[in-house]
């Protein structure tokens, strides 16, 4: 199998040179693919002039640069690269410019993509590994997630010709029972960045990227121990905030040889480190036993989102309701009110944040669909707009918008 190495700059060179010299500590790196994008405005030129230099003085490989005459932004210049990349290798392996590998990164690229050439469910390989910890095991160094990560990461040829910017995903998902309840574990945050780069916010490409893997049911596999330490979360970048929430340490040691199972399951403590981060509580609970109130939540809002883990532990959530919204949410049905009778459950837990609208929505709910008062609970009463540490991940994936 024959592999390329893309890495991606724009103008930060002191970041850039810190990648290089990670690559250079691994073996076996013979060519790399250089892509600078075009300069944005005057204000970057000098570190964008930086950039050029370093390319330019890399004498340790073959070097194929590729150097845009104008600014493509973001998701053009990655896709561009990867499809270039791609055209003259079997697979390839994707840095930018703030991801730093380990001496053994590569290595751990290459034994993956043959270990998994032939499993055509595993979509994506990353050496970053997110800032939680997995039970270590004698049998394997690596786990598997239905979330890509776009931090030291590669795939195969054939599988990234299923790569397309199609924005309907979401919405088929959110029409498909169990599609919705890969999404709610994997990619809570994917609608909220699709939406920004619809409004231009953001231009991410990898949005695309993850709906597809996490609508084909793909698997990603990650180190137990990271091989790549992001070092862009300091402000500098065009496209990222400032963050140190997912800092994590490189791997210490060096690997001869990665442990990687013939068994690719997903084990449930993976999906449970995943639920504060971009999965869902409510997806996490959907197929374990609970003996408690049953309940339908009436609005699917930041009310709820914010609450959910709360929500989760205090009640069996049978299903939701909401007038403007259909489909499904991590696997339960989104009803409309007029479907309420033909559901049992305990209480209506009413999910709006402005306590006059939850009021009148308690009436409508007696008095036009005779639901008894005492079945009716105010989630604005019991519940507030606080932001819990588990959901800070997903506020902040709007400013690490492509860094999924």
């Amino acid at each position: 199998m024959k592999t390329g190495i893309a890495v991606f700059a724009y103008n930060r060179s002191g970041h850039l040179q810190q990648v290089l010299d990670g690559l250079q500590k691994n073996k076996n790196v013979d060519k790399l693919y250089l892509f600078q994008d075009g300069l944005k405005c005057e204000a970057h030129r000098k570190e964008w002039e930086k950039v050029k230099e370093v390319i330019k003085n890399i004498a340790w490989c073959e070097v194929q640069c590729s150097f845009a005459e104008e600014n493509k932004g973001l998701a053009y210049s990655i896709v561009e690269g990867i499809n270039h990349v791609l055209a003259e290798n079997d697979a390839v392996i994707v840095l930018e410019d703030d991801c730093v590998p380990a001496p053994d990164f590569i290595d751990f690229m290459e034994q993956c993509f043959k270990k998994y050439q032939n499993n055509k469910r595993i979509y994506s390989v990353s050496g970053y590994s997110y800032p939680f910890h997995i039970r270590e095991s004698s049998e394997s160094d690596v786990y598997f997630c239905g979330r890509i990560s776009s931090w030291g990461w590669g795939t195969w040829k054939d599988r990234w010709e299923n790569y397309e910017q199609d924005y309907g995903m979401l919405q088929r998902m959110k029409k498909d029972k169990e599609k919705s309840l890969c999404l709610a574990l994997w990619g809570r945050d994917l609608e909220e960045m699709l939406a920004d780069r619809v409004r231009g916010n953001n231009d991410s490409w990898a949005v695309f990227w993850a709906l597809k893997v996490i609508e084909e049911g793909g698997l990603c596999v990650n180190p137990c121990d990271s091989l790549i330490q992001n070092i862009g979360l300091d402000g500098s970048g065009v496209h990222c905030g400032k963050s140190d929430f997912f800092d994590v340490r490189l791997c210490p040691k060096k690997h001869e040889g990665f442990l990687l199972p013939d068994n690719t399951e997903i084990m449930p403590e993976t999906e449970e480190a995943f639920a504060p981060l971009y999965g869902s509580y409510t997806a996490l609970m959907y197929r374990q036993k609970k003996d408690r109130c049953s309940a339908l939540i009436y609005g699917v809002g930041s009310l709820f989102l914010v609450n959910e883990k709360r929500i989760n532990d205090d009640y069996d959530i049978v299903a939701f309701v909401d007038r403007n919204k259909k489909g499904y949410y991590a696997g339960k049905k989104i009803l409309l009110p007029d479907e309420i009778k033909d559901y049992e459950f305990d209480k209506l837990v009413i999910m709006i944040r402005d306590e006059g609208e939850a009021g009148r929505v308690a009436e409508d709910m007696t008095d036009r669909y005779g639901i008894p008062e005492e079945k009716i609970e105010s989630g604005t009463a019991r519940y507030t707009l606080w932001e819990s540490h588990s959901y800070k991940p997903l506020r902040e994936g709007r400013t690490l918008s492509d860094k999924v």
